[in-house]
């Protein structure tokens, strides 16, 4: 970054990499994951929901009972539960009705349709797997259920088929990250609400910063949340998996424009710089 930009924004360099990570040659014994692996645990997930939701479509205005869905499927009355949750918040227009008859049905009225080709389908789908870090990872699931559903149901397998064939090699390794966290930055930039932050860099003391949300970057394999130092009066960058905590309080802000605060040049410019 610039002087000009260093008058504005400071950058957070915790544990940067001083290069980029070198993919693993072809004779690693590591072996790479399918992008349709089932052994991923999200590809079986979204199939669950996939099945669940085709199930729910074939049972009509009669819908079916979480017990039903639930042997269906092979799984507890509990995980049938939060799927459907996982449905609705993706869009699918599931009432669930109480008492010994209850259960679940989707609202044919509620729909929205959507069309997709296998091909970008496909391509939605792989590119949510090959970022399993990303902020927005819990969604990730629940979204690349409803690309597939906007599939026509004859070429849907032919989706899951091709997705076998599609090889995502390994990176580095992914760290481990607090959901929580993430959800609260992530629900806090769409608000516009102010956030108390804990900051944990690795090589400096913790920290507890008043801080405005603005988004997330991506540099050199890491994370960073962007965002208004209340206490500096700058734009700075918090490495994303040093977040150890973010309660947004009931304070909203005005948006403010990140590229014009991070500048000159893309974001990624700033991140590149020691």
């Amino acid at each position: 970054m610039g002087s000009q930009g260093q008058a504005t924004a400071q950058h957070d360099t915790t544990d940067v990499p001083s290069r980029l990570p070198r993919m693993r040659r072809p004779g690693s014994a590591e072996t790479p994951t399918p992008a349709g692996d089932p052994a991923s645990g999200r590809t079986n997930r979204t199939s669950r929901l996939d099945h669940l939701a085709r199930e729910l479509h074939a049972a009509g205005r009669q819908g079916r009972t979480s017990s039903w869905l639930a042997e269906r499927l092979g799984v507890s009355a509990r995980t049938v539960k939060r799927d459907v949750i996982a449905l609705q918040q993706s869009g699918v227009p599931i009432r669930a009705s109480s008492g010994p008859q209850g259960g679940y049905v989707i609202d044919q009225t509620g729909q929205r349709s959507l069309s997709l080709t296998p091909d970008e389908a496909l391509a939605i789908v792989i590119g949510l797997q090959s970022v399993p870090d990303q902020p927005y990872a819990a969604a990730a699931s629940s979204a690349a259920a409803k690309v597939l559903r906007a599939v026509a149901t004859d070429r849907r397998a032919d989706v899951t088929a091709v997705a076998d064939r599609i090889w995502i090699r390994p990176g580095e390794p992914v760290p481990p990250h607090d959901d929580a966290v993430r959800t609260a930055l992530t629900d806090a930039i769409r608000d516009h609400r102010v956030v108390l932050l804990d900051y944990a860099p690795a090589d400096g003391p913790a920290i507890t910063e008043q801080v405005e949300p603005l988004g997330f970057a991506h540099s050199r394999g890491v994370w960073f949340f962007l965002a208004w130092s209340r206490e500096t009066d700058t734009g700075r960058w918090f490495q994303l998996d040093h977040v150890s905590a973010a309660q947004p309080t009931h304070e909203t802000f005005d948006p403010r424009d990140v590229r014009e605060i991070f500048r000159p040049g893309p974001i990624e410019d700033a991140a590149a710089e020691d």
